[in-house]
Formats: C-alpha cells, structure tokens, sequence
C-alpha cells in the first residue's frame, strides 16, 4: 500500500473556561488538548500533517474547477437530465455569483490551511524542539501557509492577511478586514524565503513522500516573482532547482501520471491521496469522465449517469493546440465521441487507475513539476532579452524532446518552428506551457500572470459557444464578462466591518 502523510483535525482553540476557580479550569492529562499537545516532535509532525489535510478537499473539489475550468483549457458536457451541477458551469462560463459554493469553498479550505500553520508557527518557539525538528515543521508551515496565500490572493485580490493563531469568535471577526494585493505578496514572499532557508534538499523514508522541500520552496517562490514581473530575481530561484540534481524529467511523460510511479524523479510537489473506505482518496476521473460514457473499461465500474460527471472536459482549442507527433496528447486524453450528442468529446486520462470501489482512487495531483521549472527559466531568460542561441531555447527543447517534438529555433526553415523575436517565444512557452501542464490548473493562473486572460478567454468563449449550442442550451449570459477575479465570497463579506 502507499505511504502517505497521515492527516489528523488538529483543534486550534483552546476551550472555554466557565469558572474562575483554577481546580476547575484545568485540563485532563489523559486526553490531547491545547495546552498538553503542541510539545514533542510526534505531536508537530501529526499538527504538520494537519496543515496538509485541506489541500486533499481543494484539488478534490473546487481547484480544478476555478483553475483548469476557468481556461480555455477545459469545460464541461452538458446534462439535460441533472442540472444540480450549474454552480461548476457558472464558474466555466463567468457567471458565478458571490454565493457560488465551490468558491466558497476554496475560500473556506485556503484559511482552514492558513490557520493550523498559525497554530504551529505560534506553538513552535516554546517546545524547544530539537533544531533540526524544528527547523523541517518550519519550513514546512511557512511553505504551507504561502503557497494557501499565493492560491487566494491570485483567485480573489484583496483578502485578509492572518498572521496570528485565532482563539476566539471576536478575534475571527478582528482578522476578517481585508489586506492590500501588496502587503499578501510581501508575506508571501517572506515565508517562502525563510522555508527555503529552513526545508532540506530531500527527505529519507518513504513516509516522508509528499512532504515539501527546498525546491518545492524556490519553485513557488520564482512563480511568485514571475506573478510580479521580478524575472531575474526567479531566475537564480529556478537554477538552484536545476543545480541541486534532486530531480529529472521522467523519460516518458506518461509515467507523471501513473498511480505505481507517483513521487517520482519529476515530482517537486504533488497533493497525496491513498485508495481506500478512509477519507483519504480523490475521486478524479470519476468526476471527469462523461456522463454518458457508458463502458466500465476506464475506472472499472459503469458511470452514474448524473452531474457527478462530465466536468473538466477538454475544449477543441486544447485539442487543436497539440502538434502532429506530440506524445503528450496520447497521454493526456481519450479520445471519445458523445453517446447522447454525438460530437467529439475527449475526456482526461492523466489521472485514470482502476479502483476496488468507485470513487476513491489513489491518484495524486501534481502541483509542481520538474518539466514547469525548465519552461519556467526559459520565459525568464526570455523576458531579460530574446537570444536566438541561448538557453531559454535549450530549456524550451529539452521539455519538447520528451515528447517528441522537434526544436524550435531562431531562423528554422521551418515556419512552425522558426521563433525569431521575443515576442514570438512568448507565444512558444505561452503554447508549450498550455499542452505541457493542462489539467494541472497552470493555465488560468498563466493567463492571468501574462495578461492574456481576457482577450484569450473572450476569442475562446465565442468558440465555444458556436460550437455547443446546436447540440445543447447555452446561458446567454456565458462568457458576458470575462472577470479576472472571483467574486469575494458572500459569508465572508458578512464578517467585515
């Protein structure tokens, strides 16, 4: 069975007193409470492990809906006979509103992340841990509580900046104003460089599998500086990745998605999931498949047949960008024609397995990915100036090689190869990037980060719209306002003053 980071609910506030005699006021010694647990290092790796726990929820339910959805990487099959799923279609087409619950629930999951990482940065100083202990929850917390901040200041702007373990209902109220873009990214910026300073190179033991590292750090951090046009200030970041030989690109591209491979030599980070009747699974394809595939031959079992289904289905604009020969299509679709509307319909296959019982899968996300570094510095080689001949080219072809893909070059005979401005190799990563990374929920944030969100998303809703309404009903509203941010969630709009 597959190790993972095993998750606990850790409770962060303290109960109320209703007495003020001491000898009613004090805590039992047989059970774990705030002020026994937050002592030895097994109690810091269980809280750390915690701190994990929201992320299964967020890549399981609304991540890819906000961050793959939201492109014109991905949409969804309409169903005529379960329309419970439209809170996922206004998110696709732009219509949510600020009740939208899936954005809600990012909301929700983000803080919930943000909030076990106050409690274990705050607890730390008094445990007097051992400094390498202490050290690795260091950086682990700091890591885990930026990149939750990296995820929510992108999806909704201004958002509240807690630094702060929250202890009390008028505390929660205290800390609900929300923060300046500048003044998140600044403290964003401050965790990752002290995790980087603090996370080793690599871990030993395969229980420590999933667990973020120095890498994992100095990837985020560069995607932050590249979020802010800081390119040079990402680049000594994404060579020290390079440098450290702590990671490669697999040989074939398929094997970042295999269930038996996870945690490879690829993998920088990935959200980890075990199968099994134990909370702890993803139900990935079973979300993504068409619900009217009606073969068991993908995940084992025979499909639903209700808004379970059909969600993240790619668009012909993704399908239509992978070049003749491009392994990577191969491995990242089905190929598939409607039952019900008879139209081509592929659906994912980067995260199929086959499960004992439908539903849970074991199949891990991937956040970061060594191939994301190399196209990553190769934007930022280019962005310092255009070389025909420099190493923003070699990065780009190394990413191509893997997939079969011949060079591109400047003053290749070769029209469709042949990149020769700047610009031009904008327009190579920008593409490369979209095959390389789809369904891993880069491309909106990479269209946001590039300021083509809304002119992409616009030329793209006009075509998809064009394309789904002969076969089923299109809200006339969809694609109406391309906004780059999410609506600020209505609860939690409530609590500001």
């Amino acid at each position: 069975m597959k190790k993972y980071i095993y998750l606990f609910l850790i409770l962060t506030v303290p109960g109320i007193n209703g007495c003020k005699k001491d000898y009613l006021n004090r805590q039992p010694t047989d059970t774990q409470n705030t002020t026994n647990f937050y002592k030895t290092p097994a109690q810091f790796t269980q809280a750390i492990n915690g701190a994990y726990a929201p992320l299964q929820g967020l890549y399981n339910g609304s991540f890819w809906a906000m961050g793959e959805m939201r492109s014109d990487n991905t949409s969804y099959e309409f169903n005529p006979n379960d329309r419970s799923g439209t809170n996922k279609e206004e998110i696709d087409e732009f219509r949510e509103l600020n009740n939208n619950d899936l954005v809600g629930a990012f909301f929700n999951a983000s803080y919930t992340g943000i909030g076990r990482c106050n409690v274990i940065l705050a607890r730390l100083p008094a445990a007097k841990l051992d400094a390498a202990v202490a050290d690795t929850i260091t950086g682990q917390a700091s890591f885990l509580r930026a990149f939750n901040y990296f995820n929510v200041v992108r999806m909704f702007g201004d958002v509240p900046l807690v630094l702060t373990e929250v202890q009390s209902v008028g505390e929660a109220y205290k800390v609900a104003t929300k923060a300046h873009v500048a003044d998140v990214y600044n403290q964003i910026i401050a965790d990752a460089q002290l995790a980087i300073t603090k996370l080793p190179v690599k871990y030993t033991g395969t229980a420590n599998k999933g667990r973020v590292t120095k890498g994992t750090a100095e990837t985020m951090l560069a995607e932050v500086y590249m979020t802010q046009k800081k390119f040079d200030l990402a680049i000594p970041l994404l060579r020290n990745v390079i440098t450290s030989n702590a990671y490669s690109l697999n040989a074939n591209y398929a094997d970042n998605f295999d269930i038996t491979k996870e945690n490879g030599p690829e993998s920088i980070f990935e959200i980890q999931y075990i199968e099994g009747p134990n909370g702890l699974g993803s139900d990935f394809m079973d979300t993504f498949i068409p619900w009217d595939y009606y073969d068991s031959d993908v995940t084992g079992f025979e499909i639903a047949n209700g808004a379970q289904n059909g969600w993240n289905i790619p668009t012909h604009d993704l399908i239509t960008a992978y070049e003749a020969g491009d392994k990577r299509r191969a491995a990242s679709v089905i190929e598939f024609t409607s039952d019900e509307f008879g139209i081509d319909l592929p659906f994912i296959k980067k995260y199929q397995s086959i499960s004992a019982v439908q539903g849970i899968t074991g199949n891990n996300f991937p956040v970061y990915r060594y191939s994301d570094v190399y196209l990553m510095l190769a934007e930022c080689l280019n962005e310092q100036g255009f070389a025909g001949g420099g190493d923003a080219f070699r990065y780009l072809n190394l990413v191509r090689h893997r997939a079969g893909l011949k060079d591109k070059t400047a003053g290749n005979s070769n029209p469709a190869l042949n990149v020769a401005t700047q610009d031009a190799f904008r327009d190579a990563i920008a593409h490369e990037r979209q095959v390389e990374l789809c369904f891993e929920n880069h491309r909106w944030f990479d269209l946001l980060r590039t300021g083509k969100a809304a002119a992409v998303m616009i030329a793209h809703g006009a075509r998809e719209k064009t394309f789904k309404k002969p076969y089923w009903t299109v809200n006339s509203a969809a694609y109406s306002n391309i906004r780059l941010l999410f609506q600020y969630p209505l609860n939690e709009g409530n609590l500001e003053h």
